[in-house]
């Protein structure tokens, strides 16, 4: 009984053991994601990539936390207080961020009356320019155009404006040209270029950065983009031809101490959902991998190099040095269950040997008794040596075989202490 428990309790112990490993494998894998608080956009994108996989039971979660700006979500991150961060490329060049994901590239598209003060990029000093974007725009993005044609950054004049209030500033004179960055597939961008034309009556001027390439070799946050023509719809399609501009991307970020196969793992359950993320959040969730083979001034986290690559690892992979440190360990256990075993039964044949031993004595003196008071001594001792054998046997701690064996060595006793009572009596 004592041996099944102690087999119980060790099965016990090593489904307890497995179960933990199984547990830790499986359990679902949180990243807290900083996001800057100007950036309302990536919230919502990656508030219902948080929700949409939590819903699927994906084994991996996402949870959005806001920060107060690019820095700090980079700070974050340094702290181990967040695991990813959502940047602008320029930010995502800085610290030791690494990019997981292009959320989306965002463009920079200049378009003005056919008749007005602004026709092409070094007309921008000649008037004022309405900006709409969703978040806060600075000098990252229309800086280096201004620098690049001549123009000193204190002489082009701007406004910030909604989206919805654009076509009204181009009729009161307001504004003199807009620039709206965004997705191209993005529906702002559509909405305000539709305004605008129904403000001209259909009369819009789309201005190329004939020298985006140029550009963008200069400012490695920078990249040249194509907005092919009809991107906008209308009829006639809007812009009437493919025109290059400049565009900087939004990047998903991790810092090199993430876990590759956790981050791979990331990267292949959003690309699993994000055509829902774009539904939800129209043109602002198609996110992709990098270019591996692009040069790229940017870092790309070994996580998704991994999946890019197709070396994701599986859970055997994963976790095979625990799983054969598991076998190791248990057939160690195993090899101490069956010493404890063998010393306890060790212990419990030891005991039985001592009535046995004692047994072989009497027999032996009952052979060479030289007189009958020996004889009666010997009897004596035997049925004492009797009692003891039955009282350990009551307790369970004499094996069957060491039983058997004091039987017969009693009876052979009796016998022998007889016979020799026979011969003492014969002379």
């Amino acid at each position: 009984m004592r041996a099944f428990l102690a087999a119980c309790a060790v099965a016990l112990a090593a489904l307890a053991v497995v179960a933990g490993v199984v547990h830790f494998a499986v359990r679902p894998t949180s990243f807290k994601v900083a996001i800057p608080s100007a950036n309302t956009l990536d919230q919502r994108v990656f508030g219902q990539a948080g929700d949409m996989l939590r819903t699927a039971r994906a084994p991996v979660r996402i949870d959005v936390v806001t920060v107060e700006n690019g820095k700090a979500a980079l700070e974050q991150m340094a702290a181990g207080k967040a695991e990813l961060a959502v940047l602008r490329s320029d930010a995502a060049l800085q610290g030791e961020a690494e990019t997981v994901l292009i959320v989306r590239r965002e463009a920079a598209v200049l378009f003005a009356p056919k008749i007005g003060k602004i026709q092409k990029v070094s007309d921008l000093p000649n008037g004022m320019l309405g900006i709409v974007a969703e978040g806060p725009i600075d000098s990252g993005l229309l800086g280096p155009v201004l620098d690049y044609y001549g123009i000193p950054r204190d002489k082009a004049k701007y406004l910030m404006m909604p989206a919805a209030e654009m076509a009204n500033a181009l009729r009161q004179k307001k504004v003199d040209a807009v620039l709206a960055v965004g997705p191209v597939a993005s529906k702002q961008i559509s909405e305000v270029v539709a305004e605008v034309a129904r403000a001209v009556k259909g009369a819009i001027n789309f201005i190329e950065i004939e020298e985006a390439n140029a550009i963008a070799k200069r400012i490695p946050a920078l990249e040249k983009l194509e907005v092919e023509q009809g991107a906008f719809g209308g009829r006639p399609p809007r812009p009437p031809e493919s025109l290059e501009t400049l565009a900087f991307s939004v990047r998903l970020v991790a810092t090199q101490k993430s876990d590759s196969d956790k981050i791979a793992e990331l990267v292949k359950q959003l690309y699993l959902i994000r055509q829902n993320i774009n539904a939800a959040v129209a043109g602002a969730g198609l996110m992709e991998t990098p270019d591996l083979d692009d040069p790229t001034p940017f870092l790309i986290h070994p996580g998704t190099r991994a999946y890019v690559n197709g070396d994701q690892k599986n859970l055997l992979d994963r976790y095979s040095d625990w799983i054969y440190l598991g076998a190791f360990l248990m057939s160690g256990l195993g090899s101490v269950v069956v010493a404890v075993f063998g010393y306890f039964g060790g212990q419990r044949d030891g005991g039985g040997q001592a009535p046995l031993r004692k047994m072989q004595e009497l027999l032996a003196a009952a052979r060479a008794a030289p007189d009958v008071p020996t004889l009666d001594q010997l009897e004596r001792d035997a049925d004492a040596a009797f009692d003891a054998v039955y009282a350990q046997g009551i307790k369970d701690s004499l094996s069957a075989s060491a039983l058997t064996s004091f039987n017969l060595g009693f009876s052979e006793l009796h016998r022998c202490i007889t016979a020799r009572r026979v011969t003492l009596a014969s002379g």
